[in-house]
């Protein structure tokens, strides 16, 4: 019994009987295994571990697969703020239940199996909230790396690409690439796939913000007429999120996934270092950068022309200071 909890673990927690088959598990051993309560069947055709999420088996219930911006969260990537469970089905599914009722396992999400366990630490899966879910009709582009309940990570950032805004759309590409689940040759394949005009997407930060709200602040910034530098390391200061029109830096509290208190006071300590020296430090969160942009861009505006007064003052003072005489006391 513990080698088929084995198989659903490396699977996901769901798969399909014939999946389990193929890994050499009878019909017999999966009817022992219900029967004792070691797994169960969801559905007729599919088994599933103690461990399987609500979504999951809501999905499983529907008659599709977790897809879209759905599968992007179990992948650790951004995937914006749309709550709701999407789907992916192909076009010969005979029924789908846009609605499904299941039972609450109440455990936690399940990560995707390519997602380590160094990435999964400290990290939980965003699980969907109630109501109908979202529908995509798609044939996986790489049906080798899906799963039975999941579909591969190309699929479900080009699914994604077309149902995101395009800022966040431009946000996943940076934490595909930032978590390492896609290359930059995959994200071109996928924009190359993908009908419409994306090229755009991808700009001179793609890959380099290392969260999605981060990729908003940034590009927020820039297209308001910012000089904005990602990822700075000023001498003897740190490593900070970037900096603006060279004198004010920035960190965006509240990243998807925070290491803990460890971090949470590296960040703190840079930020004091930083004001140290004389540099003003901006921390937006993401919920300010999320539901009060407006806030926060005049709240940069005012930083940013303060620290442009103050570096023109020292400017002044310095070269004063340089041009007045030695005096000689006798």
């Amino acid at each position: 019994m513990s080698d088929l909890l084995t198989k659903l673990t490396l699977l996901g927690e769901a798969a399909r009987v014939s999946t389990l088959r193929d890994l050499g598990e009878s019909d017999a051993s999966l009817r022992a295994a219900t029967a004792r309560g070691i797994a169960r069947r969801p559905r007729r055709g599919w088994v599933v571990s103690s461990e399987a999420d609500h979504d999951q088996l809501r999905a499983i219930a529907a008659g599709g697969r977790i897809g879209c911006i759905s599968a992007l969260r179990r992948l650790g990537i951004w995937s914006g703020v749309d709550q709701s469970l999407h789907i992916a089905v192909s076009r010969s599914t005979p029924r789908i239940v846009r609605n499904p009722e299941v039972e609450d396992p109440l455990v936690h999400g399940v990560w995707h199996p390519v997602v380590s366990e160094r990435r999964r630490r400290d990290r939980a899966v965003r699980l969907a909230g109630p109501g109908p879910v979202r529908v995509h009709y798609v044939n996986d582009v790489r049906p080798e790396a899906a799963r039975d309940w999941i579909v591969s990570p190309m699929t479900a950032l080009a699914t994604a690409l077309r149902c995101l805004p395009r800022e966040h759309a431009s946000a996943a590409i940076d934490s595909a690439l930032h978590e390492g689940v896609l290359t930059r040759r995959e994200i071109d394949a996928v924009l190359a796939a993908v009908p419409g005009t994306y090229a755009p997407l991808v700009d001179e930060f793609t890959g380099v913000p290392e969260s999605g709200v981060e990729s908003l602040f940034i590009r927020r910034l820039a297209r308001e007429g910012y000089r904005v530098e990602p990822q700075v390391t000023p001498g003897g200061i740190g490593r900070f999120d970037g900096r603006i029109d060279g004198c004010v830096l920035f960190e965006v509290d509240g990243r998807e996934f925070h290491s803990g208190r460890a971090e949470f006071y590296n960040d703190r300590d840079r930020t004091l270092v930083s004001q140290s020296f004389g540099v003003p430090v901006i921390r937006p969160s993401a919920m300010h950068v999320l539901d009060d942009w407006p806030f926060v861009s005049a709240t940069v505006a005012r930083v940013v022309a303060d620290a442009k007064v103050v570096l023109k003052a020292r400017a002044a003072a310095t070269h004063e200071t340089s041009a007045s005489p030695s005096r000689t006391h006798l």
